[in-house]
């Protein structure tokens, strides 16, 4: 395991912010402390190296550009630990209800919504 040093956590915020809303996905946060490693030593944000490659629609991309412009996001998982259920109940039973708040990004079980929407959403300030 990769572990940043505090200059590093200092340099490169939004590469913290990317790895924390990772949680939950190993392959990806696997594949995105890989490129860590590869750009920190080298001075360089793995957020800023990874957007400058050709658009993917990768979930880590999306994670990466929300982060970068500033979005307070929240992933499914995150989403799902904030209603207190599982990830797969979470996504099933309750981000499918017609109004619930229109995901930012979704690929099968990675998903990602504005924090405060589903915030809002969860505590009731929805018609459902």
């Amino acid at each position: 395991m990769y572990y940043l040093t505090m200059d590093e956590e200092r340099a490169f915020p939004h590469d913290i912010a990317v790895l924390t809303h990772l949680r939950g996905y190993p392959e990806e946060l696997r594949r995105y402390s890989n490129l860590i490693k590869q750009t920190h030593p080298r001075g360089m944000s793995a957020v800023e190296f990874l957007l400058k490659r050709p658009p993917s629609g990768d979930f880590v991309e999306a994670i990466a550009r929300l982060v970068r412009d500033g979005e307070e996001i929240v992933t499914a998982v995150e989403a799902a630990e904030m209603a207190g259920v599982p990830p797969r109940t979470f996504l099933d039973e309750i981000a499918s209800r017609a109004d619930f708040p229109a995901p930012l990004y979704r690929r099968e079980h990675r998903a990602a919504w504005r924090r405060a929407e589903v915030d809002a959403y969860l505590h009731g300030a929805h018609d459902g």
